[in-house]
């Protein structure tokens, strides 16, 4: 769909200035207004009043059918704190009203949501404007000469800009709020520095794309009466000395992120800013399962009759989440491609010596080895998902083509999946008490992955073990089915002798022993969903540090389940009803083949008649009773108690990285001090 142009905002306040009807009814000057309200003469006879000035009127009725919210002729006010004012005048002084004054007379102007894409310099006109208010709009710059200078609040929040450099064309030097939220920055570079805005108090930079956290402070850092600033929801700010830093640098600093600061937090973090070394662009997150419930009880366990020995049947069940992947974990998998890379490289030279006569094949091996080695994607991103296909690589066509970017879908993450470790079924619930911490340095995409939500997933693996014996007779069957004509004789055969030969040999007391440890095969595990969910993390990236959340998974092989058990049910029901209708015409059909009629009315009589009744007395309360007690115990919820923290220092002391916690066994202490006594 084409995206519709955008307008002026001289265009949308003119739009909006028409709202106001300051030349028609009830305001300005029309047939409707009496020339001189106060001058008609007091008079007895109502009747002739009433008929003069019938089509005038009064001045307090005027103002009546503007201020009262019932009244048809209001209006919307919200745009201006002045517009309520104007409209008065227009009632009460008509004749004051033209277009200087009414440029003239607006102190606050709000353009909100109405598709504005341009600041033009029709907006100087309005000579005492104080405060402008451009949000939700589709504006990517704004050229501050078009601004009045006269402004002492710029609200640009929820825009579509970039550039900050035609902000610092000429801005007002009175500015006291700028707000910029809401937008996509992902640098300040020198535009926010005191030589451009002397006199600001408040910046909104929150939910932008700003990532590092020194730079952005040491601009900032110029802004000489800086007072509040806001932050949140940019990358930089999940980094766990994030507000500590800055309010050891920005020391004339009152409000950080709508908190005030206290004493206690100066006190706290000082000294941080001269530690820039553990100042890092990187964020901790731990991960935590507890217990899980609502796990359904395994089959084997529930069936009462004496099962087969083998196969064994093993279920193991465990909590599986999708993270994006940890720095460490990537470093290693780095230096292991560094290590295989360095090993081909060696083998391609050998090649090359060896394969003289043949160097330019041997050229375009190593081309292809390297463009392969290429194709992956550097550290810090997640635009892509696989490096296999260079074609990913490509934005959208939506981001190339149009100018809209707000309609693009968002880019893809690359994700990795972690589980916890196998437990086995209990009644009680499984209790995991799993912790992981993970070291994230792609803060734009922690920030992406916070929004999406984290999806977790609860499995069962399930497998089966037989004696290798068996599993080798399978094999060789399977072998001899597919290379010989004697397939499934040789097979049975094989499986004789190797039945045949523990029984011919005499039971010894080695054998005895060698009993016990019998040889197992096991199979691949069957992987079944249980249930998933979806946790919503969007709490961190509005500043919270920690979520903790029961979350009831769904959709899994539990759902199914239950359908396939309803769907029984009704089946069951259906054949009960047929087997008895089934019943009824068999006996019917024997009554009637009886030798004399009076037989036949005496066994219908008996059979048909009176025992059904009974029968369908006694067996349907029971079936229903039966289907309603299954009914009224539905399995309990799967249930997973999960908990995410984001780390976050409280003082300068936690910046200071502590060294690895080495556990030694307490039994190699107590041997040795045994041996040296």
């Amino acid at each position: 769909m084409p995206v519709a142009a955008g307008i002026d905002a001289s265009t949308a306040f003119e739009r909006q200035l028409r709202t106001l009807c300051l030349n028609e009814f009830p305001c300005g000057q029309g047939s409707w207004r009496t020339s001189n309200d106060k001058s008609l003469p007091a008079s007895r006879f109502h009747v002739t009043l009433k008929d003069y000035g019938s089509s005038n009127e009064q001045e307090e009725t005027l103002e009546e059918l503007i201020s009262s919210p019932f009244s048809p002729y209001s209006v919307d006010y919200s745009w201006s704190s002045e517009a309520k004012q104007l409209r008065d005048l227009a009632v009460k002084s008509p004749w004051l009203i033209n277009k200087e004054f009414i440029l003239g007379h607006f102190k606050s102007l709000r353009i909100v949501d109405k598709n504005v894409s341009k600041v033009d310099d029709g907006l100087l006109r309005l000579s005492n404007l104080e405060e402008l208010t451009l949000s939700v709009n589709k504006l990517k710059t704004v050229d501050t000469c078009n601004v009045p200078s006269s402004l002492k609040v710029l609200e640009l929040v929820a825009n579509h800009i970039s550039d900050l450099e035609p902000l610092c064309n000429k801005p007002p030097p009175t500015l006291h709020h700028l707000g910029l939220g809401l937008n996509r920055i992902s640098a300040l570079h020198d535009y926010i520095t005191g030589t451009y805005w002397p006199s600001l108090l408040s910046l909104d930079l929150s939910h932008n794309d700003l990532c590092d956290l020194v730079e952005v402070v040491q601009t900032l850092a110029t802004l000489p009466k800086l007072r509040n600033l806001v932050l949140v929801g940019n990358p930089l700010a999940l980094i766990p000395g994030y507000r500590g830093f800055i309010i050891d640098s920005l020391r004339s600093l009152s409000i950080l992120d709508d908190l005030g600061i206290s004493a206690d937090e100066k006190h706290h973090f000082k000294g941080l800013a001269r530690k820039l070394e553990f100042i890092l662009d990187e964020a901790k997150v731990t991960v935590k399962i507890g217990m899980v419930t609502g796990v359904p009880m395994p089959p084997e366990l529930q069936a009462t009759e004496e099962q087969p020995e083998f196969p064994i049947i093993t279920r193991t069940y465990y909590v599986e989440y999708m993270f994006l992947e940890d720095f460490k974990a990537r470093a290693c998998s780095a230096q292991q491609r560094d290590a295989s890379l360095a090993l081909t490289e060696k083998e391609n030279v050998d090649t090359e010596k060896e394969d003289v006569q043949a160097p330019e094949i041997v050229v375009g091996k190593q081309e292809g080895i390297t463009s392969d080695q290429d194709g992956p994607v550097p550290e810090g991103t997640f635009f892509t998902q696989t490096d296999e296909s260079p074609s990913k690589l490509q934005p959208p066509p939506s981001t190339t083509n149009g100018t809209d970017h707000s309609q693009s879908p968002p880019p893809p993450l690359k994700l990795v999946q972690y589980r916890t470790e196998g437990l086995q079924w209990a009644e009680e619930g499984l209790e995991f008490a799993w912790e992981h911490e993970l070291v994230i340095d792609d803060l734009p995409a922690l920030k992406e992955f916070f929004k999406r939500g984290m999806l977790i997933a609860v499995k069962e693996d399930k497998v089966l073990s037989v004696p290798a014996e068996e599993g080798d007779e399978k094999a060789s069957e399977a072998g001899k089915k597919a290379g010989g004509q004697k397939s499934a004789k040789t097979g049975k055969d094989s499986k004789s002798e190797k039945a045949d030969k523990p029984k011919e040999k005499p039971g010894g007391g080695k054998k005895k022993k060698k009993e016990p440890e019998i040889e197992l095969i096991h199979s691949p595990p069957e992987v079944t969903v249980l249930g998933m969910y979806t946790v919503d993390l969007g709490s961190f990236v509005d500043g919270d540090y920690s979520l903790e959340e029961t979350c009831t998974c769904q959709g899994g092989a539990l759902d199914a389940g239950e359908e396939e058990e309803e769907d029984k049910k009704d089946d069951s029901l259906d054949s009960k009803k047929d087997k008895k209708k089934k019943k009824e015409g068999g006996d019917n059909a024997k009554a009637k083949k009886g030798k004399d009629s009076k037989d036949k009315d005496k066994d219908k009589g008996k059979k048909t008649g009176k025992p059904d009744k009974k029968d369908s007395k006694m067996k349907r309360p029971e079936s229903q009773l039966s289907d309603e007690d299954d009914r009224q115990a539905p399995p309990p919820p799967l249930n997973v108690h999960i908990q995410v923290e984001l780390h976050h220092w409280l003082t300068a002391r936690d910046s200071i990285p502590k060294p690895p916690v080495v556990k030694q066994p307490e039994d190699d202490g107590k041997s040795e001090a045994g041996t040296q006594g």
